[in-house]
C-alpha cells in the first residue's frame, strides 16, 4: 500500500513547531508494511490543500493529513477536505477524527 503524509500547518513551515506527526506516521506505517511515498507540509490554505488532495486522490492509494484542525480561523483542514471530496464524506470523517 503506498501512502501519502500531508501536513497542513504555517507554524510547522516557521520552523516553530517540528514536524514530529509525518517522522512518526512514517516509521508506523512503514513498520507495517506501508510504503510512504510522499510527505509534504503546506500552509493553512484552503485551496492548496484542497487542490494537493484532489492531485493525490489517484496518486497513492491512502493520504493521512494531520495538522489545521484546531479552533482558530486559520485551521481549515476540515473545509478543503469538503472542497476535495464529496462534502457527506467529509463530514463523516469529520466526526470520526473531532475530538468531542
Amino acid at each position: 500500500m503506498e501512502v501519502a503524509i500531508l501536513t497542513v500547518g504555517d507554524e510547522v513551515l516557521a520552523g516553530d513547531i517540528p514536524n514530529t506527526n509525518a517522522r512518526w506516521l512514517a516509521t508506523r506505517l512503514n513498520d507495517n508494511g506501508a510504503t510512504v511515498d510522499r510527505i509534504l507540509t503546506i500552509p493553512d490554505d484552503r485551496d492548496r490543500i484542497a487542490a494537493t488532495l484532489r492531485k493525490w486522490t489517484n496518486a497513492v492509494d491512502a493520504t493521512i493529513v494531520t495538522g489545521g484542525l484546531g479552533g482558530t480561523h486559520d485551521d481549515v483542514t476540515a473545509d478543503a477536505l469538503a472542497d476535495a471530496i464529496d462534502d457527506r464524506v467529509a463530514d463523516l470523517v469529520v466526526r470520526l477524527v473531532a475530538p468531542p
